[in-house]
C-alpha cells in the first residue's frame, strides 16, 4: 500500500514499504533533529557538472537514520550522529537545468528578496550583503558536540574551497541552542521557543495531551512529490524557507518594562506586560492558562475558545496572531493547515547564568534566530501566515494592529490591556522594531533519490 500523506506517519511499527519511503527522504523534516550546533553553508554554483558531482556523494542524513538515532538516544541517553541536509534554491536548480521542473511554485521561482510582502520595508536594505549574493545551494550540518562539530564544518568547508568541487562557498552562518533551567529551548529575549508545532509522528502525538488542542498533521501539509525523480517514483520533498532573523534584545527587554509601566502593571505582576507580546511567559505557560510550576513541560493543550474577547491573551500577541486555534474567521481546519513544521535554531554568543540558565546579557545586535521551516506550499504556508495574519493589522479583527514579534511595516498601535481578563481600559501603543530581516530565501529540500537525480 502506497504511504498515506492524508494522515500523521505511524512511526511505531516500520513496514519495509515505510522504511524504503523513510530512507528516501530527508531528515528533520518529520522531526527535529535535535543537535545543538549547526552551521549553514551558503554556495553558488560555478561549474555545474562538478557541482552535481559533489552533491551525489554529499551523504545526506535519511528520515529512518533520524528516528533510528532517536531511539537509541531514548534507550541509552546516547547522542546520535552528524546531520547533513542539502537545499536548492530556484537559481541553483537553473544552473543544474531543472528550473522547469518547478514551473507554478509561486514565489519560488522569484526568490526571497523579489518577494516584497515579506521584506522589511519591502526592500533588501537590511540584509546583511554576504545574504545579498547568489545563494544556489544550501548545505545544512548538525552535531551535538562542539568541538567535534568544529572539526566536521572545517572539513566540510574545505573540501568545498577546492576548485573541482565546483561551488564557491558564500556564506558560513553558524547556530547553537540555549536551554532554559528546565531544559526547554528559548530564543533570545528569553521565552520558551517551538513549542507549538504540528506533530506529525504518531510517537510523538502519544506524549501529548490532545483534550483541547490537537495538533495532528497529515504528511501533506509538509511533502510534495518530488519534481526531480521521475512520475510516479514515490519520492517526496519539501519546501524550505530561511530567514535570519536579528533581535534587538536590550531594546526589547527596555519596551517590555516601559509597557509594563503604561498599563499600570508592577511587581510579579510586569512579566504579564511581556507574555501579551508574546502570548506566552518566559517558562512558556500561554496566557490564557494560570502559570505552571518548575519543571513542568510547556503547555501546548489550548485553545482561544474562553477568551473569545482577547483580555487574558490580546489577539496581536505573536502565538496568537501566527497560530489562531480555530478562532480566526478560516476555522480551526485552516488554521491548522497554515502551519509549517518550524526548526529554527538561536544564532550569537551569549552570556548564561550557570544555575539559573538566564541570559543575563542584552545585546543589541549579533544575536537572533535562523527561522527554517518545512511546508508543502510557500504561498499557503509560510507567505499566508506571514502577509495575511502577522503582518496584518486587521487580524483577526479589525484595529489590533501587527504582530509585535515578526511584523512587518505596521503602523497601527496595538491594544494593550492592563489587567488580567479584562479589556477595561486598553491603551493604544506601537510596539515593535525589535527584529530585523538580515537576509533569506526560498529553497526547495529534494528526496534523497531526487538529489541523485539532479
Amino acid at each position: 500500500m502506497p504511504i498515506k500523506l492524508t494522515q500523521p506517519f505511524d512511526d511505531t511499527v516500520i513496514s519495509t514499504q515505510e522504511k524504503s519511503f523513510l530512507r528516501n527522504l530527508q531528515a528533520n523534516i518529520l522531526k527535529g533533529h535535535g543537535r545543538e550546533h549547526v552551521a549553514l553553508l551558503f554556495l553558488e554554483v560555478t561549474d555545474a557538472p562538478k557541482a552535481r558531482a559533489f552533491l551525489h556523494a554529499f551523504p545526506v542524513t535519511d528520515a529512518h537514520t533520524q528516528l533510528q538515532d532517536a531511539l537509541q538516544f531514548k534507550a541509552t541517553r546516547s547522542p546520535g550522529g552528524v546531520v547533513r541536509l542539502a537545499f536548492l534554491s530556484q537559481r541553483g536548480l537553473a544552473k543544474f537545468g531543472r528550473q522547469g521542473a518547478f514551473q507554478g511554485f509561486g514565489a519560488f521561482a522569484g526568490g526571497m528578496a523579489a518577494d516584497t510582502q515579506v521584506l522589511d520595508d519591502g526592500t533588501t536594505a537590511s540584509w546583511q550583503d554576504e545574504l545579498k549574493r547568489p545563494l544556489d545551494v544550501l548545505l545544512l550540518v548538525a552535531y551535538h558536540h562542539e568541538a567535534d562539530f568544529a572539526r566536521i564544518v572545517g572539513k566540510l568547508a574545505a573540501d568545498l574551497g577546492d576548485e573541482d568541487s565546483g561551488f564557491a562557498i558564500r556564506f558560513v552562518q553558524e547556530g547553537r541552542a540555549y536551554k532554559n533551567a528546565d531544559g526547554e529551548g528559548i530564543e533570545h529575549f528569553g521565552y520558551v521557543d517551538g513549542r507549538s508545532q504540528p506533530l506529525m509522528l504518531q510517537s510523538e502525538l502519544a506524549k501529548e495531551p490532545r483534550t483541547v488542542y490537537d495538533p495532528a498533521a497529515p504528511l501533506s501539509q509538509f511533502l510534495v512529490p518530488d519534481p526531480l525523480d521521475p512520475p510516479g517514483a514515490s519520492s517526496h520533498g519539501s519546501f524550505f524557507v530561511f530567514r535570519k532573523l536579528e533581535q534587538d534584545v536590550a531594546g526589547f527587554k527596555q519596551a517590555e518594562e516601559a509597557l509594563a509601566a503604561d498599563v499600570g502593571m508592577t511587581g510579579a505582576d510586569e512579566e504579564r506586560a511581556g507574555a501579551q507580546v508574546v502570548g506566552r511567559f518566559e517558562d512558556g505557560t500561554p496566557l490564557t492558562l494560570h502559570q505552571a510550576a518548575a519543571g513542568v513541560p510547556v503547555a501546548n493543550d489550548f485553545d482561544y475558545s474562553a477568551d473569545a474577547a482577547g483580555g487574558k491573551c490580546p489577539f496581536h500577541a505573536h502565538i496568537r496572531k501566527t497560530n489562531p486555534r480555530g478562532s480566526s474567521p478560516g476555522g480551526l481546519a485552516f488554521d491548522k493547515g497554515v502551519q509549517m513544521a518550524r526548526r529554527g535554531i538561536t544564532y550569537g554568543v551569549r552570556l548564561q547564568d550557570p544555575d539559573t540558565k538566564e541570559l543575563v546579557d542584552q545585546p543589541n545586535d549579533g544575536v537572533g534566530l535562523l527561522f527554517m521551516s518545512y511546508q508543502a506550499s510557500i504561498e499557503n504556508q509560510f507567505r499566508f501566515m506571514q502577509t495575511v495574519w502577522a503582518n496584518n493589522e486587521n487580524f483577526p479583527k479589525a484595529g489590533i494592529g501587527m504582530d509585535p514579534i515578526i511584523g512587518q511595516r505596521g503602523t497601527l498601535g496595538q491594544h494593550w490591556p492592563p489587567i488580567y481578563d479584562s479589556t477595561a481600559g486598553a491603551i493604544q501603543k506601537l510596539f515593535a522594531g525589535f527584529v530585523t530581516l538580515k537576509g533569506g530565501e526560498y529553497f526547495f529540500a529534494p528526496s534523497i533519490a531526487g538529489l541523485r537525480n539532479l
